[in-house]
């Protein structure tokens, strides 16, 4: 009994601080990111004026477009091919089947760095030009196997007894994906793009070696920022970046919920 109720202290205290660890440094950007002055650690007073500048910078909304626009068209090439690959691998049987499963994933365990000089020694031997494209390809590839990881396992979680009912009623193959597989798969294939736009959003490795003029990220900026001084504008910054990903977050759970309930 005494080593039960020490147990179920300590577990919820080490969440906790665990927890603390995480999110503090969250709080204290939030926090300073209202502060008058210039200084990042020494409270003056409340001010706004550090949201007023991090909307008008220029160079912060060249990074933010860029940023918007290679993870949105990522995101949606990363699913579509990390969806097509996953169904394949659970619905088909072919020869090679688990080396191309591991090919999928190997950018998971190989050191990103690595993966961005192979992205810039191909394009500079193809003769491509730096941009977009470039950004584009390099930022599909390091998240391709977050997206073939979670829609197979929604995958081979269906019945497979559905598409044979849906081939009873008369539905093709097209069919079939459109009305019975698609909307079950349909979290998972949210889930997957969410996470795949935030990843890309995110990167800054694999943007270091292969954005090109005029197309340099947002996360590039911020750090060509901090070499001439940390000040609260990059605090307003990320805080409204984090109230963006928690409105995302609550408009999927909410999603969530909603069809739970229906379901339910």
């Amino acid at each position: 009994m005494r080593l039960h109720r020490i147990t179920g202290f300590v577990v919820p205290a080490i969440t906790a601080l665990g927890y603390l660890f995480l999110f503090a440094p969250l709080v204290v950007l939030v926090i300073y990111s209202f502060n008058a002055g210039r200084s990042t650690v020494v409270w003056t007073g409340f001010s706004l004026d550090w949201y007023q500048q991090a909307l008008s910078d220029r160079g912060l909304q060249n990074g933010l477009k860029v940023s918007a626009i290679v993870a949105v068209i990522s995101a949606i090439l990363a699913t579509a091919i990390g969806t097509s690959a996953a169904l394949a691998v659970v619905k088909r049987e072919f020869s090679g089947k688990t080396l191309f499963s591991t090919a999928l994933i190997a950018p998971l365990v190989l050191p990103e760095i690595v993966l961005a000089v192979g992205i810039l020694v191909a394009t500079v031997w193809m003769g491509m030009a730096l941009g977009y494209t470039t950004l584009i390809a390099g930022h599909v590839l390091v998240s391709v196997p977050f997206s073939f990881l979670i829609v197979r396992a929604a995958a081979s979680g269906l019945d497979p007894r559905l598409d044979e009912a849906a081939a009873d009623l008369g539905a093709n193959g097209p069919q079939t994906f459109m009305r019975v597989t698609l909307p079950l798969l349909a979290p998972a294939i949210l889930s997957s793009a969410l996470l795949c736009a935030v990843i890309s959003f995110d990167n800054f490795v694999i943007s270091t070696f292969v954005s090109g003029v005029g197309t340099t990220p947002l996360p590039i900026q911020i750090y060509a920022m901090l070499k001439t001084g940390l000040t609260p504008k990059i605090n307003a910054l990320g805080t409204m970046l984090i109230g963006i990903n928690v409105l995302a977050i609550a408009l999927v759970m909410g999603r969530y919920l909603k069809t739970v309930r229906k379901t339910g």
